[in-house]
């Protein structure tokens, strides 16, 4: 039996990733079954004067939930198999392994803290809303409670923390996506890292 080649034992991280990230899904999925937390609850029942799923800011809590699923689950997957297949088709399965891991890394931190911060926008947001305050209410709720401003000049970047926090996150993601691309487009055939060796 050969040694497995890098690009596929990336692949095989990736595969696992978004295993677990599919399991993530599942649990993160799960508060929506608590009629406590308003989260799909309908009016008037268990104190919810509106349901955090339907009402803005709300709403970000499922935009998270979507774009982990799409970029986290099945974004790991698209990988595994863009790894994977290349290295079946082509022959080029020795990738730059340290582009490729930090490549992983910053992608799932990125992918995992984008979403957990909209999510963390959608609850503190929607939660207000559901309990009868206002948008202006609610806003202000995300400002103070999630992240604190950095400054107290409201026309300050960091007066409202959670976006740039995101943003900053969606950055890592993205930069993620670019080592990785990186790696797999500079990837050389075993046979080639043979002949450059000398061997």
């Amino acid at each position: 039996m050969g040694e497995t080649s890098q690009a596929r034992k990336i692949a095989r991280n990736f595969l696992y990733l978004g295993m677990a990230n599919g399991i993530l899904a599942f649990f993160f999925a799960i508060p929506v079954l608590l009629p406590q937390l308003c989260i799909a609850t309908p009016p008037g029942i268990f104190g919810c004067l509106g349901s955090i799923g339907t009402e803005w800011p709300g709403t970000w809590m499922f935009v998270a939930f979507i774009i982990f699923v799409l970029v986290g689950v099945l974004g790991s997957i698209g990988f595994a198999a863009t790894f994977f297949f290349g290295d079946q088709l082509t022959g080029k399965g020795e990738v730059n392994r340290m582009l490729s891991r930090l490549g992983l890394i910053f992608y799932e931190a990125g992918t995992l803290g984008a979403t957990a911060m909209m999510a963390a926008i959608g609850y503190v947001g929607g939660n207000v809303v559901a309990h009868g305050g206002g948008q202006a209410v609610a806003a202000e709720a995300i400002v103070e409670n999630i992240i604190p401003p950095l400054s107290s000049d409201p026309s300050s970047l960091f007066h409202d923390m959670p976006p740039v926090v995101e943003a900053a996150l969606i950055a890592v993601a993205m930069l993620g996506v670019l080592f990785l691309l990186i790696s797999f487009v500079m990837a050389k055939s075993e046979t080639g890292m043979q002949t450059e060796k000398g061997v």
